[in-house]
């Protein structure tokens, strides 16, 4: 069976795709609504996070999120010569990315064995080799979270419809995530470039807490929108994080001036402009990627960065 990593399209290189999705975030950015859809994107993914212990350990940082995509992805995409994901095909995306060692990603496998979003199969072609497969639990779960920067494209881009696309029941769900695996393997490429979104990009629950943060502040009275309490001990408590690593990322994130600790254990936060960047670079990065992916599994090759000597 062949397991090396899945070549990228032909008629779009690894640069092009790169390049598309960072030119797409600042075009994003100057999006009049963009401010709105952001704040919606916040609420829509602390709904699905806040509460759910299992939620937040399984999408608890990027290299989770892109196994669960890679499973996926190559679930989708089986042909003849490829007959979906197996744990090695798994590793060698998650090596090529930098983003975890080999057993860190047999290990996260294991995980979701366990609570039951992927089983194993075994491989009828070849019987060395076990597929894994999603259960029906993970692509519905991994529905509603895509589903959050979908939405966000849609408030953004009312006339494409997205969300339209994704509830079609002609299958466009599936061509949607096997269309996922090429914008996943420019994941490493987009935090590197995007240099102040790394810290909350590769933090445990970062993606999350920075959302959680960025929803209170739009709570505040408008003579103290840019305070917020935000008690480690509570929020760790919500998103199934320990209040010892709120804290060491909340002084790191003090120490690259994007927030000041104003009291202890987070009771007083003061959320900077510097913060606000992070977290807009952050949604427009996952806005983007939602629209390469749907362009390319519509066939909207006019919407998508065609190099010029395919």
């Amino acid at each position: 069976m062949n397991d090396r990593m899945p070549e990228t399209l032909p008629f779009i290189s690894h640069e092009t795709r790169s390049e598309w999705l960072l030119q797409r975030v600042a075009i994003l950015r100057q999006h009049p609504n963009f401010s709105e859809a952001a704040a919606d994107y916040a609420d829509d993914a602390v709904g699905i996070f806040e509460g759910r212990y299992m939620a937040n350990k399984v999408m608890a940082n990027v290299a989770r999120q892109v196994i669960c995509m890679s499973i996926l992805a190559l679930h989708f995409t089986r042909d003849n010569g490829h007959h979906g994901a197996t744990i090695s095909s798994i590793q060698n995306i998650t090596s090529s990315l930098k983003l975890c060692s080999k057993n860190t990603t047999s290990a996260t496998i294991d995980l979701l064995e366990n609570i039951g979003l992927v089983s194993r199969v075994l491989d009828e072609t070849d019987h060395r080799n076990h597929l894994i497969q999603p259960t029906d639990k993970l692509i519905s779960g991994m529905r509603r979270i895509v589903g959050v920067a979908i939405a966000a494209a849609d408030k953004l881009f009312p006339s494409r419809h997205y969300q339209q696309l994704i509830d079609d029941t002609d299958g466009f769900l599936e061509r949607y995530f096997a269309s996922s695996l090429h914008s996943l393997l420019n994941v490493s490429t987009m935090i590197s470039n995007l240099h102040s979104s790394q810290l909350f990009a590769i933090s445990d629950g970062g993606g999350v807490l920075l959302c959680k943060l960025m929803t209170m502040k739009e709570q505040q009275p408008a003579d103290r929108e840019n305070i917020v309490s935000f008690p480690y001990d509570e929020i760790g408590n919500l998103f199934g994080v320990s209040r010892t690593h709120i804290r060491r990322l909340m002084k790191r994130a003090e120490a690259e001036g994007l927030v000041r600790l104003l009291e202890d254990g987070g009771r007083q936060i003061e959320i900077l402009p510097t913060l606000n960047d992070v977290f807009e670079n952050m949604v427009a990065a996952h806005i983007a990627r939602a629209q390469f992916d749907i362009h390319l599994a519509n066939g909207d090759y006019d919407l998508l960065p065609i190099d010029r000597n395919a």
